[in-house]
C-alpha cells in the first residue's frame, strides 16, 4: 500500500463552497484508498492537503480524482490550477544479521 499527498492553494474567500467540494471529492475516491483526509496549513489556511492513506493503486486513484476535479468545481477554486503531488510507500525496517 502507499500514501498520496495531494495539496494546492484555494482562492482567498473561497473556503466554504470549496470545503463542500473537496469533502465530496475525498468521498467519490473511498474505493481507492482506506483512509481521507482533507487539511489545511496551519500558517497558511489557503493551502490545502489531501491525504490518502493505504492507496490500492495510485494510477487509479490520481485518474479518478483528475476526472472528479474536472467535473465537480472544485478546480474553479484552485489558484492557477497548480496542484503536487507527492507518492511515498512505506520503508521496512532493515533485517539484523
Amino acid at each position: 500500500m502507499s500514501h498520496l499527498y495531494i495539496y494546492y492553494r484555494i482562492q482567498p474567500g473561497a473556503d466554504d463552497t470549496a470545503s463542500v467540494l473537496a469533502h465530496a471529492l475525498l468521498a467519490s475516491l473511498a474505493p481507492h484508498a482506506r483512509h481521507a483526509r482533507l487539511m489545511r496549513r496551519a500558517d497558511d489556511p489557503d493551502t490545502w492537503m489531501e491525504v490518502y492513506e493505504d492507496v490500492t493503486s495510485a494510477p487509479a486513484l490520481l485518474a479518478a480524482r483528475e476526472h472528479a476535479v474536472a467535473n465537480g468545481g472544485l478546480a474553479e477554486f484552485i489558484v492557477g490550477g497548480a496542484m503536487h503531488v507527492e507518492h511515498f510507500v512505506p520503508l521496512e525496517a532493515p533485517t539484523c544479521a
